[in-house]
């Protein structure tokens, strides 16, 4: 007999998306579902439409509620779940028809492992294809918690909740920090410690729409940003109290989150008022010598560090400004820039397929 999976939707104002995404997980191949869908407090007629699902298929469970961010509506939706698996998805992405069978299957077949994991991709707002899935082999694979710490900080790792399923039993212990971007990732470097084991379904599963208007997604957001370098710090943290041997990996991470928001802060920002950039100059600019000796780092990542961490790197930013207006067709600088996507789990990487999209001019 299939147990029942819960699977927590937080809607908010995506109107014209919801019908794909509604239909993705109406249409599932596992059937045992209960789908919590929560309104936060849509005044476009999402609210509307959730109602109008629930009226045809009664699987889906519809709660209301005012306006609070994503956060507040998924720890809604894990107060509410009763099966004894849980899912989440984002209402403007979509999952594969096999996505839960296929998890729930993996799950049943690893017991020791507390979540498993499969494959996304990225699109852009026109449907055509950013990014691929990174494993597309087929197989599975269980890893540890330290492994899979690794993988997140050498930017290989699956950070998003969307594309996994936990045990609910596990899950009820945690709750997302409300009222704060990258607020996902946060709590996936918080739980990654107690995971047990973590099962990797290389086959593809989730879709994902880059569009410009999500709170993650698209031009520069300086809480975006302020959230990257807190969680950066964090990794560092959690490198120091758990894994150790990770050190130099966590390392790795925050200087290229340090790398990306220095390619992305206006300049006008860059100077002792702005609170964010001190923070980020103190931090990054001790590290010189061992991102100079660095066995992780790229090299285009290394140049623009030791560049960007000089004395003034005031004058390296401008030279990058206009290099990226003649590498893009001399486009506005406040246009949105190529070389680089802000991700699910708030980090920013080159999309273009060498990884050298954020470079300097020579790197």
């Amino acid at each position: 007999m299939q147990e029942k999976i819960s699977i927590i939707l937080p809607i908010y104002n995506v109107k014209p998306y919801l019908d794909r995404s509604l239909q993705a997980v109406c249409g599932q191949t596992y059937t045992n579902l209960e789908i919590l869908l929560i309104d936060d407090g849509s005044t476009d007629g999402s609210g509307e439409i959730c109602d109008a699902y629930a009226r045809q298929d009664d699987r889906i469970r519809v709660y209301h509620k005012e306006n609070g961010g994503s956060s507040t509506a998924r720890n809604l939706g894990i107060e509410k779940a009763t099966g004894a698996y849980v899912g989440f998805l984002d209402s403007d992405d979509w999952a594969e028809p096999d996505m839960y069978e296929t998890l729930y299957l993996g799950l049943s077949a690893h017991p020791d492992c507390t979540v498993a994991q499969m494959m996304s991709r990225d699109f852009d707002a026109d449907g055509n294809l950013v990014k691929g899935p990174y494993k597309e082999g087929g197989g599975s694979y269980e890893q540890t918690p330290e492994e899979y710490f690794r993988e997140l900080m050498l930017y290989v790792g699956d950070s998003s909740f969307c594309t996994k399923l936990f045990r609910r039993e596990f899950l009820q212990g945690y709750r997302f920090s409300e009222h704060r971007l990258n607020e996902d990732f946060e709590l996936l470097l918080r739980m990654t410690p107690a995971l047990g084991r973590i099962l990797t379904i290389e086959k593809l599963g989730y879709n994902i729409e880059l569009r410009a208007g999500s709170n993650t997604r698209g031009k520069y957001n300086p809480v975006l940003y302020e959230a990257m370098i807190r969680n950066a710090e964090l990794s560092m943290e959690m490198a120091e109290q758990y894994f150790p041997a990770q050190r130099e990996a966590s390392r790795h991470f925050y200087q290229v989150q340090c790398m990306w928001y220095l390619l992305h802060v206006p300049v006008e920002k860059m100077g002792t008022h702005e609170e964010l950039y001190v923070r980020v100059m103190r931090g990054i600019r001790p590290m010189r010598g061992e991102i100079r000796r660095s066995r992780l780092l790229r090299k285009e990542y290394r140049k623009n560090l030791l560049l960007l961490t000089a004395v003034s790197p005031i004058p390296v930013r401008r030279l990058h400004g206009l290099w990226m207006r003649i590498r893009d067709g001399r486009k506005e600088e406040n246009e949105t820039d190529r070389s680089g996507k802000i991700t699910e789990n708030g980090s920013v990487q080159a999309s273009d397929q060498s990884g050298t999209g954020g470079g300097l001019p020579g790197t």
